[in-house]
């Protein structure tokens, strides 16, 4: 399993204190978000560790994704987030709460399961404005007339705000477009137990719209969920290691790796780290990332391939084989965050780590 020495350290602590920082900034209970293995962290072991913290219930994309945690005996109540087929749901009504996202669905699930579909709990995702998915406000007459008649289980409403990492206006109008409807529902006589709207960026700059769930994702596993304004109290929850598999010199003139993309103009020393892109390390980190080795960074040569890269390391004397190398995290005074490797690669910290595929051991602790 650990044959190559690279594997990702996932910090349960630090997960913990991230689900207090969000729930103390709020004051309002958390709904940790699990979809995607947990964002690549691992979704069984963390679902673990929210049970015990306490959380009420978890959510994830898929009901697959809920079946995987339930399947590895953490009875934790599921909120899914996506469409489901009324078969699928019929096989797996106990433990999940599902999403009403249109009349249309709801329609296809009257005349599946009839009047037995008062057995199913669910959530209305009503449409504020991400245009993805949810209740139009036109058909919303049409939901409460269906909910009455079918006796519809509504255990609680959310939607899903478009730019709270941007920290803008729309915001504000997309919450006061969901209390508007929760509004018009309840004034109907359908209770609605549970409201939720903030994901992680709303939770810690717009804690005054957290209802009584917020919805944290990305920022559980301590990673920002914006560009513009950072929050020093996460902590990361993953690291990243390998080792150096090789040493050598790259004599002037030379090139590197597929494609002679890089050509050295002296002598330079070089290690050859085990990982690439099918352990899901960007290939458009070629040329362009760094590793740390000793604690200092060591720039990527030449292009990523399929199971190894290439670093340069002249500020380091005397590298060894089998020395530790950190891809994403802290070595002695120096980090390198998922931050840092998605701007270089021009995409998103979700994207970084939901691609560390299953070729890396995940190993889990406790310590700080």
């Amino acid at each position: 399993m650990f044959d190559r020495k690279t594997f990702v350290e996932i910090n349960i602590k630090n997960y913990i204190h991230n689900l207090e920082l969000i729930k103390q900034r709020t004051k309002s209970n958390i709904i940790p978000v699990l979809k995607a293995d947990g964002y690549g962290h691992g979704a069984v072991p963390l679902a673990k560790a929210a049970y015990n913290y306490g959380v009420d219930f978890i959510a994830v994309a898929f009901l697959g994704e809920g079946i995987e945690i339930r399947k590895n005996g953490i009875n934790i109540e599921t909120l899914v987030f996506n469409y489901a087929t009324p078969k699928s749901i019929e096989d797996n009504i106990e433990g999940y709460i599902y999403t009403l996202g249109s009349l249309n669905q709801l329609k296809e699930l009257i005349d599946y399961f009839g009047k037995n579909i008062s057995k199913i709990k669910f959530h209305l995702n009503i449409n504020t404005g991400m245009n993805r998915m949810g209740i139009n406000p036109e058909e919303i007459d049409d939901i409460i007339k269906l909910t009455k008649e079918y006796n519809i289980n509504i255990h609680g409403a959310y939607s899903h705000f478009a730019t709270a990492d941007n920290l803008d206006n729309f915001v504000k109008e997309q919450y006061e477009k969901f209390i508007s409807a929760v509004k018009y529902i309840e004034n109907s006589n359908i209770s609605i137990p549970i409201k939720h709207i903030c994901n992680s960026a709303a939770s810690l700059y717009f804690p005054e719209y957290a209802l009584d769930y917020v919805r944290p994702g990305i920022a559980t596993y301590g990673l920002q969920p914006s560009d513009i304004k950072a929050e020093k109290g996460l902590k990361p929850v993953l690291t990243w290691k390998s080792t150096v598999a090789r040493v050598g010199i790259l004599k002037s003139g030379e090139s590197v790796s597929y494609g002679r993309t890089y050509f050295t103009k002296k002598d330079i020393p070089i290690a050859t780290i085990p990982v690439g892109y099918a352990d899901g390390y960007f290939r458009q980190l070629s040329n362009k990332g760094y590793v740390l080795i000793h604690g200092k960074k060591c720039n990527i040569i030449g292009r990523v391939c399929m199971d190894q890269f290439v670093v340069e390391t002249t500020q380091i004397p005397n590298v060894k084989i089998g020395e530790d190398v950190v891809l994403i995290g802290q070595q002695d005074e120096n980090f390198i965050s998922a931050e840092e490797l998605a701007n270089l690669s021009r995409t998103i910290n979700y994207d970084i780590t939901s691609k560390i595929t299953k070729r890396v051991p995940r190993i889990y602790i406790e310590e700080e």
